[in-house]
């Protein structure tokens, strides 16, 4: 049975964590959280070829002991390709979720968090940079058109039908 890498892409603040979590527990694998590999010392653009080779190091670790490893990251077009590439040629099929959602939804005090000046700016060149709709996406899931649950159950589904995982 073919392994698999199921990347969730998407601003800051979007959902990929709190979904990715129960994801990978529905789909029977591991969970990456891409801030766990980061050097939270420099700015995300100096030290992401570290995260990137972190990522697929707890990746494949992970895919030794399961079906499958969700990572919730935010992709630029070269990560997708760093990632393609580097698990590809460990025989591990990619697959790439956005998760999309309005910045008013992302800052809604009933979503649970709170984002400094900073982490607001952020979001905003974010979702202006097409973080949740990425060109290289096998999926678009907007994460403020439904409740926590409908939206789990959709990501989940959308998983399964990319990778024929059961949950």
């Amino acid at each position: 049975m073919p392994k698999h890498a199921i990347f969730l892409t998407g601003p800051v603040g979007v959902g990929k964590t709190t979904l990715g979590r129960p994801l990978a527990d529905a789909i029977g694998g591991g969970f990456i959280d891409g801030d766990d590999h980061s050097d939270p010392a420099k700015p995300w653009f100096c030290s992401i070829l570290r995260t990137s080779a972190a990522i697929v190091r707890t990746g494949l670790t992970l895919l030794d002991e399961g079906p499958a490893v969700v990572v919730a990251q935010p992709l630029t077009c070269i990560n997708w390709i760093y990632f393609r590439r580097k698990f590809g040629d460990a025989g591990i099929r990619t697959h790439f979720i956005s998760l999309r959602a309005t910045m008013a939804s992302i800052l809604d005090d009933k979503r649970g968090r709170r984002f400094d000046g900073a982490e607001r700016a952020r979001i905003r060149t974010m979702i202006a940079e097409g973080y949740g709709e990425r060109s290289f996406s096998d999926a678009i899931i907007d994460t403020d058109k439904a409740g926590f649950t409908e939206t789990l159950a959709r990501l989940t589904a959308e998983t399964q039908r990319l990778t024929k995982i059961p949950a």
